[in-house]
């Protein structure tokens, strides 16, 4: 599950100008299982996929494995649950005690994976949610994380603001989470890392496009990809308004992963701002 299956095409701010979705890796180990799994068994996609991969990619290429390998198609089980991990000490409590969603491609796929997460899954606290379709659930994880892809994107827009009027942003975002509908309300940061919010929103955008048939794209998340991708160099220039002269000056960097408390860099926006001020020929040192 790492972000290999969007290519990204951006310029050197960080604006997103393209980007192609490729499951070809994802289409080989589909047709792997259905070239060696029993017929009855339970097939169950937990990674994150565009909406619509279930029905349309997985199921007809099990399919056409198990006609090559003359054997019923009626008995094979196809679901989706996809996982709610949190990376760090607690990976492993994240998986047993958590809520899951799940669903299947038709009844006794779902009930099948309802019946298999409850072996793992400490479910007498954490009850499983069972939505109608297999596109349901892959929807519900890449809206998941577009949605706070987006609310990311929304503080950027607002802390360039605070920036222009004179304001402490934090101290307004502290008094603004006091009314209780408002206490989610984030800080604006450096950047967004990781391996889910950085592309999901682009996973059900191409989704909506080529695999549910419409014409539009999900324009207003790939916008939020767009302004999160330039989030590092909004950061660098900031630093060049304080610091009219970057050469030789020493910047320390406390914090490289893409969240706290884990040892994992992937896509971590810290990345792009050493580059920028490598650039400038700073004394940079970096701390986690």
């Amino acid at each position: 599950d790492i972000n290999l299956d969007v290519e990204k095409e951006n310029i050197t701010s960080g604006a997103l100008i393209d980007y192609n979705v490729d499951l070809s890796s994802f289409k080989k180990a589909i047709v792997s299982i259905g070239e060696n799994c029993k017929e009855d068994a339970l097939i169950l996609v937990e990674t994150t996929v565009p909406p619509g991969s279930c029905m349309k990619v997985v199921k007809p290429i099990i399919h056409d494995c198990l006609r090559k390998r003359n054997l019923p198609l009626d008995e094979i089980k196809i679901g989706h649950s996809y996982e709610r991990v949190m990376p760090g000490p607690s990976y492993i409590d994240s998986i047993q005690n958590f809520y899951r969603v799940y669903s299947g491609i038709d009844q006794k796929s779902a009930d099948a994976v309802e019946s298999f997460l409850h072996t793992i899954i400490r479910t007498d606290e954490y009850p499983l949610t069972r939505l109608g379709n297999t596109n349901a659930t892959e929807m519900a994880k890449v809206l998941e994380n577009s949605y706070r892809a987006m609310n990311i994107a929304f503080m950027v827009e607002w802390s360039r603001f605070a920036e222009e009027a004179d304001v402490d942003l934090y101290e307004v975002v502290n008094a603004i989470r006091l009314r209780p509908t408002h206490a989610n309300l984030m800080y604006p940061g450096i950047g967004v890392g990781g391996y889910c919010l950085t592309k999901d929103a682009l996973l059900a955008s191409w989704a909506r496009q080529n695999l549910i048939g419409q014409n539009e794209p999900l324009s207003q998340s790939e916008k939020a990809i767009g302004i999160n991708d330039q989030m590092p160099r909004y950061a660098f220039e900031f630093l060049q308004k304080q610091y009219l002269k970057l050469s030789s000056t020493s910047v320390l960097l406390l914090g490289v992963s893409y969240r706290g408390d884990i040892g994992d860099t992937r896509f971590s926006p810290v990345k792009k701002l050493y580059d920028y001020l490598s650039e400038t020929k700073a004394i940079i040192s970096c701390h986690d």
